[in-house]
Formats: C-alpha cells, sequence, structure tokens
C-alpha cells in the first residue's frame, strides 16, 4: 500500500497536478474577470435563406433554387441553412457572360467547425485546376441599406479555375469565382481572417456565413477576371441588403 502511494508522490506526478489545477485557476479568471466564453450560444437566422423574397432582388430574378438531397453531401457540407440558386440579370444581353450567377451561400452558429468548406478545395476535389488566386476589394457603392454607409468595402477571394478536358486538342474552359465571409458582423475575404473572428473568446455568441459567386450564360460561357468583379459589385448592391435586413441576425 505504501509503495502504491509513494507512486503517486512522485516529482513528475505532483508537477502534473500543479500545471492541471493552475490552468483550471486561469480559465476560471479569465471567463469572471475578462468574460471570457469558450462555449458560444446559437443565433440563429431570422428567415431561412429559401424564404428570400424574390421582388427585392429586382432587376434579378430567381430562375431556380436547388436543394442537396444527398445526406452524406448535406452531412458534409455540416448545415441545414443554405441558400443554393441561380439569379438571372434581366438588365444585360441574353448571350452576356454575367447573365446568369449561381449563388451559393450558406450560415453556421454557436461553435462552428473552423471553416472547411472553400472553392478551392470542393472545386479541385471535383476535377478542377486553379489557375489564379487574388484577393480583391468589392466596391458597394450606393447601397440601398438602412443604417449603413453609401459605400462599403467588401473584402473577397477570387478563384479561376480550369476545367481539365480529356481532349489534347481542346484549350481547357476557364471560369472565375468570388467569395466572402460574414462573421460575427464584419466581412472577411478568406477563410483564415474568418477563423481569427471567430476565436474571439469574449463573444458570447458566434456565426459565419459565406457568400459565393459564379458568373455564367445560357452557352456556358464565363466572364473574365475584371467582367466578375464588377458583375459580383452590381449584384451585392441588390442581394447584401436583403441578407443583412431579413436573413442574417442582428449581431447588436
Amino acid at each position: 500500500m505504501k509503495h502504491f502511494i509513494k507512486h503517486y508522490l512522485q516529482l513528475p506526478f505532483l508537477l502534473s497536478i500543479i500545471c492541471l489545477l493552475s490552468a483550471s485557476g486561469a480559465i476560471n479568471y479569465f471567463k469572471v474577470q475578462r468574460g471570457v466564453t469558450l462555449v458560444k450560444k446559437v443565433l440563429p437566422l431570422k428567415a431561412p435563406f429559401d424564404q428570400i423574397d424574390e421582388n427585392l432582388l429586382k432587376p434579378y430574378k430567381i430562375s431556380n433554387i436547388a436543394k442537396i438531397t444527398n445526406r452524406d453531401v448535406l452531412e458534409s457540407l455540416g448545415t441545414e441553412d443554405y441558400l443554393q440558386c441561380e439569379l438571372e440579370d434581366l438588365t444585360v444581353d441574353i448571350l452576356s457572360p454575367i447573365r446568369y450567377c449561381s449563388v451559393f451561400i450558406t450560415y453556421y452558429t454557436g461553435n462552428p467547425d473552423q471553416v472547411p468548406h472553400v472553392p478551392e478545395a470542393c472545386y479541385t476535389g471535383g476535377g478542377n485546376e486553379v489557375k489564379e488566386k487574388f484577393s480583391v476589394m468589392l466596391d458597394i457603392s450606393d447601397i440601398n441599406m438602412p443604417g449603413v454607409e453609401k459605400e462599403i468595402k467588401v473584402p473577397a477571394t477570387g478563384l479561376i479555375f480550369a476545367q481539365k478536358t480529356s481532349e489534347i486538342w481542346q484549350s481547357p474552359e476557364q471560369f472565375p469565382i468570388i467569395y466572402f465571409f460574414k462573421v460575427n458582423d464584419v466581412y472577411k475575404g478568406n477563410r483564415t481572417a474568418t477563423r481569427v473572428v471567430l476565436g474571439n473568446l469574449t463573444s458570447e455568441y458566434s456565426y459565419f456565413s459565406k457568400v459565393e459567386l459564379k458568373f455564367f450564360n445560357a452557352r456556358k460561357i464565363y466572364p473574365d477576371k475584371q467582367q466578375s468583379i464588377e458583375a459580383c459589385e452590381k449584384l451585392l448592391r441588390v442581394l447584401l441588403p436583403v441578407l443583412e435586413k431579413n436573413h442574417w441576425p442582428d449581431w447588436e
């Protein structure tokens, strides 16, 4: 029995116990004194994305809302709060490469995974190749959003993908995708910046939403980089006020 007790009185074991108690005390101190919150509360959407009011999106028209029926895909996505649809810009020529926009919006709250789904991973997994990656500051001027400045800047990430082809004589089709995040009431342009905001231990709640945009026409002809940026800015002047007012939560 004495040998058994002596085993637990060894210096390494006692130091381990002291370290664990000290860490526990430090965590409790910061929770009380500094308002640290390790487990975040859920902040639900005001309304599901699929209840978006098409009348507020004019001159854009919703041409298709897609639902994910494969449970494995939905579980991999990690949320059932999403919008996957096509918006048609009725103000441009029918053959314009920005006539249609594939919109994919996802929402995570509480203690979400650390931003696992970005186009770099999803599209390359589907057999595409990243030809260019760039950062862009989207200039959203004259936005119709009460309580918000008329000009806001939205940081975003742009990607130029090339579709792989088995035909030697056929050059790969290239298409741009632009995406950004709304995280705890601020806009961020990439996964790393979003993770930094999510790592703030002083906020009681936590959420992030990813907005992903891809333009094309009925013949699957895609815009170039600059056309895609300008089309994003035009669309977001209409889309962001709807998301802010009717869907994303009020952080205040």
